[in-house]
């Protein structure tokens, strides 16, 4: 499949639920182009909007606002009022404690009751927030459909998604859904949520699919080999491919995810999850990302980009394994055939491989 390309610009009247709710008929169970953007109020938020000035330390003003709103009877309640004064600051995606306490003060069904509606139909990004703020808080199974919609727009509303889902029935089933349609900051917050919900059910997919090659995969393949068997299911015998190849992808990223997360140096079972991956991959035809993930172990193996090798007592053989296999024709096929690729990265990629294996081989001889 062809990448998607963007959406052009919405309506000013267009709600954010029906922009997402459009873009995912059009893009069905993929992630959106830059993750719904441009959103219905790109054209008129303030060039402002994020200084220190007009920010929301922590849903300080925002939980103000949600007391002064609730504090008046039913019939006195102006939500155009409030949604006038919800987009005069940049209020943050995240589910605050002091905006939790907030909707906590007020009679759950009417906090419920206005997040599904500021949810539903606002036109700007503030009041959807707050909206998806008060669902993360207090919405129902009945929610669901509504914040997997606006979760969509993962780069904004991926994590009070992940927050609004977590809390709720079939947690695992619909954290799932959401991630297999995300990717970048949005996808970051739900895989975080999948592993910390302790759910057995999540394993398959989070041994198969919780990393899409995408460079923010650092930010969570630790937590990923942590909640998810990654050492028990790779030491089967006959593991299915999607699970040796996500396996590649995983403690490739955990060689140099360093700053992100956890690395390989951290991860308890690295040893012995590298021999069973090395052992399955022989198995496997060579392949562009295979190459790369398992070029990444063997430098790894070499001590880099860390200063030294791990201390391992099978470290020379986990590396002779990995650089042999490399440089089998098969394999050192794929960096040959990339150094005459049209595309300028390619070529570059492939330059810096064939150089370094002729060092290497340099050195052997001499």
């Amino acid at each position: 499949m062809s990448a998607p390309s963007g959406s052009a610009q919405p309506s000013r009247k267009t709600t954010f639920y029906n922009h997402a709710l459009a873009l995912a008929r059009r893009y069905p169970g993929i992630p959106l182009p830059h993750a719904g953007r441009p959103y219905p109020d790109a054209d008129r938020r303030d060039p402002r909007h994020g200084s220190d000035d007009e920010s929301d330390f922590q849903g300080t003003r925002t939980s103000r606002l949600i007391d002064e709103y609730f504090s008046v009877p039913t019939e006195h309640r102006d939500i155009d009022r409030l949604r006038r004064e919800i987009i005069e600051y940049d209020i943050e995606t995240v589910l605050w404690p002091s905006i939790a306490a907030a909707i906590g003060r007020a009679e759950p069904g009417q906090a419920r009751e206005l997040g599904r509606y500021l949810t539903r139909t606002s036109t700007d990004q503030n009041p959807t927030v707050l909206g998806m703020a008060m669902l993360a808080a207090v919405g129902t199974e009945q929610d669901v459909p509504l914040i997997q919609t606006i979760g969509l727009l993962s780069n904004t509303f991926g994590l009070l998604a992940s927050q609004a889902l977590a809390r709720l029935p079939d947690a695992a089933t619909n954290l799932i859904w959401l991630a297999d349609r995300t990717s970048g900051w949005g996808r970051v917050y739900l895989v975080y949520a999948l592993c910390e919900l302790g759910d057995r059910t999540t394993e398959p997919w989070l041994l198969r699919k919780a990393c899409d090659g995408d460079y923010l995969n650092g930010e969570f393949a630790y937590k990923v080999a942590c909640a998810a068997p990654v050492h028990e299911a790779i030491a089967a015998p006959d593991p299915d491919e999607a699970l040796i190849d996500h396996t590649g992808d995983l403690i490739s990223t955990l060689a140099w995810c360093d700053g992100m997360g956890g690395t390989l140096w951290d991860y308890e079972h690295a040893e012995h999850v590298l021999t069973h991956y090395l052992s399955h991959t022989r198995g496997l035809a060579p392949n562009p990302d295979r190459y790369r993930w398992m070029w990444s172990l063997a430098r790894f193996l070499d001590g880099r980009p860390n200063v030294t090798p791990p201390d391992w007592a099978t470290l020379q053989s986990l590396r002779t394994g990995y650089w042999s296999l490399l440089t089998t024709p098969p394999w050192h096929s794929i960096p040959a055939t990339a150094a005459n690729s049209d595309n300028e990265r390619t070529r570059e990629w492939a330059y810096r491989i064939l150089d370094e294996l002729g060092r290497r081989g340099a050195e052997r001889r001499g």
